[in-house]
């Protein structure tokens, strides 16, 4: 049986590896990323839309709702309930709002269940299956017969937590095996179960929709650096990091540029970088693990907001929420998956994105719950 110290090393070992993959990836022009950043070459990439402060996603809510004359009763610490005329019309625990139905909460609770959700209603998702945290054999067996890499996710969990994407040996998904699994185990943990599924290729999108509206699109992207032919890989890292830290939503979680963290992704800290070159140097999209935000909204298609939708209300009871796609682009034939549905999206990162216009899902929130009180 593997130690405590021997699944930490295997976990540290898979998060490593998995920025090590993302920034290769990252390094190819074809990369759908890359792509995406060469369509909006009017954004200066060093100049990120400062904020000197942020409010949270709850506060953003309590404004919306004041702003929509509804009351506001803290009932429990944490807990807010909206009034109207006197009756209740709905609130929300941490960042789960009460358009949340008790069916929807259950599925939320398994990726396994929100994909069979999803593949019950006809919406384009990855292949693939959750496995017992015992039976890494048969997750082994199953990758081979996929002929291909696969992303390995925990059952459940926010900001990207423990997925593992592109994996294709048997040592990375010993890894990204260990790394899902939860750092506390329960007495129950052996019956949690893992999501394998195979790993497709593209730009990762989070689309809050309300409704059959999309509210807010984002793209996640690395924090990334060009090369100007002059400056070390040191200086434009720290650069970076400097114009990102002024969004304050995002200066909590920098990206770490340490020499090691920047040999993971191949690069030297002292080497000065070639004109134009572009590298990652955050190994993660996650904007709260070091990775930036571009709001895609206006620039999304038909296809793919009519995508989101479909995906949110596969998932029974869930009138709002999170969609994550992987795109190849964001034109109207754009290949695209749905990789998760999440009703606990954080409506901060519309609000304040790295690049392009900020945009705010709550008032869209507020007046569902109006209109469903009403019905």
């Amino acid at each position: 049986m593997a130690s405590a110290t021997d699944s930490t090393s295997s976990a540290d070992q898979a998060r490593r590896s998995e920025r090590r993959r993302r920034a290769e990836r990252f390094r190819d022009p074809s990369d759908p990323s890359r792509r995406l950043i060469a369509r909006f070459d009017s954004i200066d990439w060093s100049a990120p839309e400062e904020y000197s402060t942020f409010k949270s996603n709850n506060i953003l809510l309590l404004d919306a709702a004041k702003k929509g004359k509804a009351g506001i009763l803290e009932v429990h610490k944490g807990y807010r309930t909206f009034t109207r005329n006197g009756r209740v019309i709905g609130g929300f625990h941490q960042l789960t709002t009460s358009l949340t139905s008790d069916l929807a909460k259950t599925v939320m609770r398994s990726r396994a269940l929100v994909k069979d959700c999803l593949e019950s209603a006809s919406v384009p998702t990855p292949v693939g299956r959750g496995f017992s945290v015992r039976d890494l054999q048969g997750a082994r067996d199953y990758m081979a017969g996929l002929g291909g890499s696969v992303t390995v996710k925990p059952q459940a969990g926010r900001h990207g937590d423990g997925i593992s994407t592109d994996v294709s040996s048997h040592q990375e998904l010993a890894h990204a095996w260990e790394s899902a699994q939860p750092q506390e185990k329960s007495p129950l943990w052996r019956a949690k179960n893992l999501l394998v599924e195979q790993f497709v290729p593209g730009a990762d999108l989070r689309v809050y929709v309300v409704g059959e509206a999309v509210v807010g699109a984002l793209a996640r992207l690395p924090l990334f650096i060009v090369g100007d032919g002059r400056s070390t890989v040191a200086t434009l890292a720290r650069d970076a990091v400097a114009a990102r830290g002024r969004n304050a939503f995002l200066a909590e979680s920098p990206p770490d540029i340490s020499a090691d963290a920047l040999a993971d992704l191949g690069l030297d800290p002292l080497v000065t970088l070639p004109v134009g070159e572009v590298r990652d140097i955050s190994g993660t999209s996650n904007p709260k693990a070091g990775g930036v935000t571009l709001d895609v909204t206006a620039m999304l298609s038909a296809p793919l907001r009519r995508l989101a939708v479909d995906a949110l209300w596969a998932v029974p009871g869930l009138p709002a929420g999170g969609v994550d796609l992987r795109v190849s682009d964001l034109s109207e034939t754009a290949e695209a998956v749905v990789t998760d549905v999440t009703d606990s999206a954080d409506m901060s990162l519309h609000r304040y994105p790295t690049f392009g216009t900020w945009r705010s899902p709550a008032p869209a929130v507020i007046s569902r719950m109006l209109a469903d009180s009403a019905a």
